[in-house]
């Protein structure tokens, strides 16, 4: 990323699909913000992540219809979803936002939850008229969803609207304190998902493929035990490095220990069945 002509480096990188369409989101309303407040961004393709910000922070923005889409997976049956929150996971401070949950109206009846996209005060009465998008999810499944996305080691930023969602995204990439910035800040990087390049990267890439361990908590558990075979030898210890709790170790042993079952045998079975 270059400086301005006044030689200001931006601080905030935003991705360039998240500016683009006439509807509101909540990168637009925070570019808005950061206008206001004379904090300099950059507008640019991003690999990984809808918004960069200081010192490895990585956001992903996604609705709950996003969410939705996502697991139905690519061509290859491979589910997006699982497929950008991995590479998110390499950066330091991951995030996920999700833009309208605080607004959804829950229907375990008919398996699904309600997003309302329009709101109007019907005139001369305190009455308002909502529209609402129906979204086939089960409410149940939804939450599993965004507690399998925290497990991962992902922060979840749970916003009502592209608005509220902006001022979240605000506080988080901003430090409104003079006092309290650091000297050593380290601007945004544009990480592809490129290969390892050393017998290190191996390593960590191999622990962070844990449930709810990311790269930092990776090298946290190799500075710990000292090598990538101890680490796992002594998962029941994990909650040793600060951050993980038992229901991290709960699921790594689950991983571990639960039998493998291959992807091609199955679609083997499947065949035979049909016949």
């Amino acid at each position: 990323m270059q400086m301005d002509l006044l030689g200001n480096v931006p601080q905030i990188v935003v991705d360039i699909h998240e500016t683009t369409g006439k509807r509101m989101n909540a990168c637009k309303h925070l570019m808005s913000m950061l206008e206001k407040e004379g904090i300099s961004y950059t507008v640019e393709k991003i690999p990984i992540g809808d918004i960069l910000g200081l010192d490895g922070v990585a956001i992903e923005r996604k609705t709950v219809s996003d969410l939705v889409n996502t697991l139905k997976g690519s061509s290859a049956g491979v589910p997006r979803l699982t497929k950008q929150l991995q590479a998110l996971l390499q950066y330091e401070k991951p995030y996920v936002l999700i833009e309208d949950i605080l607004a959804i109206r829950r229907d375990p009846m008919n398996k699904c939850v309600y997003i309302p996209f329009s709101s109007k005060r019907t005139k001369g009465k305190p009455y308002f008229v909502t529209m609402e998008r129906a979204s086939y999810i089960h409410p149940s499944s939804l939450d599993a969803l965004v507690e399998s996305v925290a497990e991962m080691g992902i922060e979840v930023i749970k916003g009502f609207n592209a608005l509220h969602s902006a001022g979240l995204l605000f506080g988080i990439l901003v430090d409104r304190s003079e006092a309290d910035k650091k000297k050593g800040q380290r601007l945004p990087v544009i990480r592809t998902r490129k290969g390892l390049e050393s017998l290190n990267d191996e390593q960590e890439f191999l622990i962070a493929g844990f449930p709810g361990i990311n790269v930092v908590r990776a090298k946290a558990l190799l500075e710990e035990f000292g090598s990538p075979f101890e680490a796992i030898t002594r998962v029941d210890e994990w909650t040793k490095v600060p951050g993980i709790g038992p229901k991290t170790v709960s699921s790594a042993k689950k991983m571990l220990y639960a039998g493998y079952e291959s992807s091609d045998s199955k679609e083997i079975d499947d065949e035979m069945n049909e016949q």
